[in-house]
């Protein structure tokens, strides 16, 4: 499977700027298409209640307002990539309307939500909502942080579970045009994790991805994985999402639910 299409989460939120950038850089990178899809009413908030219906109708305003700042700023970079691109507005709310759209594209760029704005708190489970409701990849951007202009060094975080299965999957077309692809492992007390990614090494090389592997015995594989980033200067980390239940990373902790806090660097995430 080849990259045709990349869907962008169009928002007037603080980290459109960030993701803009990563979805042209990625669509030029792949020779795919873009398309802006841009909501009109506010992520999590109900449609109950005559002073809430005030409040979200003030909003919708706004969004309409700075939607037009937002297409050509969209247009513009697109045409300066030399990429076809589309733009869709949506009445519906945006968790829903991605949701459906995502079927059709080959990837979703969405931002990490970090808190401090009205618009990032609305969309807080955005990236989490996606990954684990939808059949496809989804690319969440950190705000704020330096956006590669080509994706050239990938790091796989990886265990043997489905979820990480499907990640890499999908991410296939990304390594093979990669310039350097680590497999990344951390034992946790599992001895055959080791095995298994020298495997995904080989089993990546069949498909003209020149993967190489590293382990580590031991040590918290949230942090190991965020050191591994920097030390390998990764432009994007590769990882299954909630291959536990969400409700025990919420309760005990887990990877997934400490890189969407804060992602070293853009994440291609599947549930």
């Amino acid at each position: 499977m080849s990259i045709r299409t990349v869907l962008l989460h169009a928002a007037p939120d603080s980290g459109f700027n960030d993701r803009l950038a990563f979805a042209v850089a990625l669509a030029r990178q792949s020779g795919a298409a873009i398309k802006g899809l841009y909501t009109l009413y506010p992520a999590g908030v109900p449609r109950v209640g005559r002073a809430l219906s005030i409040y979200v109708n003030e909003l919708v305003r706004e969004a309409k307002e700075k939607e037009g700042g937002l297409k050509a700023q969209f247009e513009q970079a697109t045409a300066a990539a030399g990429l076809a691109a589309s733009w869709e507005t949506i009445e519906g709310e945006v968790a829903s309307s991605l949701r459906e759209a995502v079927a059709f594209a080959d990837i979703t760029v969405v931002s990490e939500t970090p808190y401090g704005t009205v618009d990032d708190q609305l969309a807080a489970t955005l990236p989490e909502h996606l990954a684990m409701a939808c059949n496809g990849p989804v690319a969440v951007v950190p705000t704020g942080k330096p956006v590669p202009a080509r994706i050239g060094k990938v790091l796989i975080a990886w265990k043997p579970s489905r979820e990480a299965g499907h990640a890499v999957r999908f991410a296939l077309p990304v390594l093979a045009a990669a310039d350097e692809v680590e497999v990344f492992t951390v034992e946790e007390g599992d001895t055959t994790t080791a095995d298994s990614g020298a495997k995904l090494a080989a089993w990546l090389a069949t498909h003209g991805v020149n993967a190489k592997h590293r382990h580590v015995a031991e040590g918290n594989a949230g942090h190991a994985i965020t050191n591994e980033v920097q030390k390998f200067g990764a432009d994007l980390l590769v990882m299954g999402a909630y291959s536990r239940s969400r409700f025990a990373e919420m309760v005990l902790g887990g990877v997934t639910a400490s890189l969407l806090v804060d992602p070293p660097v853009a994440l291609l995430i599947a549930h």
